[in-house]
């Protein structure tokens, strides 16, 4: 807790992110990542076979974007380092042990971006959403974007939000955390280069028994395109949330998302 605690402290941060949880999720995450390394690792196993398995068939390997690239445990760095000129590292938040590790590799770049794209308009700075890709969709050398398990991460804050102003949630659609999903979809759909989805899509509590204590679509009703492949990642095991309870996600990849080549 204390370690979480110096992380908010020296983390550079907007209002909005710290007001939307984003700077607190990624302590939180970061701090139960180390706690559950040994449970977490098929997990990120999965997904740097992926990403490596779309790596090896590129036939051009100019820039890489993470989006979503939080804590850097989603995607194989040093074979994205390896192979591409540029990578760049898009998130909101980029802790501190981040930023350290990405000091001594030239080829990273870190961005600080609001992915969802809401954030200034739910603080009153805009009128609507912002474009958060605008100049990555413009880039032509980019070769792979990967969003890294960040799509199901778009909608609770601002749900969080919307409940905690009811007085300013009636100004804004009442599916709002939904469109946040959709549009990060649409967002993926508009690169030229090749797209890897990865994102959790559902969530499962259950006892040591096995039976449901709850079920969430961590899409919110958003439809998604057959996967390629879908395994589990048990992200709060026994002993994390509850003695007697569990919480496992349903992780789904896209090994070419929106169909480009």
């Amino acid at each position: 807790m204390l370690a979480e605690l110096a992380l908010r402290l020296i983390t550079p941060a907007g209002r909005m992110t710290r007001r939307l949880g984003l700077l607190s999720e990624s302590t939180a995450l970061w701090a139960r990542g180390l706690r559950h390394r040994k449970a977490w690792a098929a997990h990120h196993g999965r997904c740097h076979a992926v990403v490596a398995d779309v790596v090896a068939a590129l036939p051009s390997r100019r820039c890489a974007v993470v989006l979503g690239s939080g804590l850097v445990r989603d995607v194989p760095l040093d074979l994205l380092c390896a192979g591409f000129a540029r990578v760049l590292l898009v998130d909101a938040v980029h802790l501190p042990p981040v930023r350290l590790r990405m000091a001594f590799r030239r080829k990273v770049t870190l961005m600080t971006r609001d992915l969802s794209g809401v954030m200034g308009w739910l603080a009153g700075q805009s009128e609507e959403r912002i474009d958060p890709l605008a100049d990555l969709l413009a880039d032509a050398s980019i070769d792979l974007v990967v969003s890294a398990n960040m799509l199901s991460q778009l909608a609770w804050p601002v749900e969080d939000w919307l409940e905690e102003n009811p007085e300013r949630a009636a100004a804004f659609p009442v599916d709002l955390p939904a469109r946040c999903i959709a549009w990060h979809l649409d967002d993926l759909a508009r690169f030229q280069g090749r797209v890897v989805l990865l994102s959790d899509v559902e969530m499962v509590e259950r006892d040591r028994g096995g039976a449901v204590i709850e079920r969430l679509d961590l899409m919110r009703g958003v439809a998604l395109p057959e996967p390629d492949e879908s395994w589990d990642w048990p992200v709060s095991p026994f002993g994390e949330i509850g003695g007697d309870r569990e919480a496992v996600h349903r992780v789904c990849a896209w090994r070419n998302f929106g169909g480009s080549v």
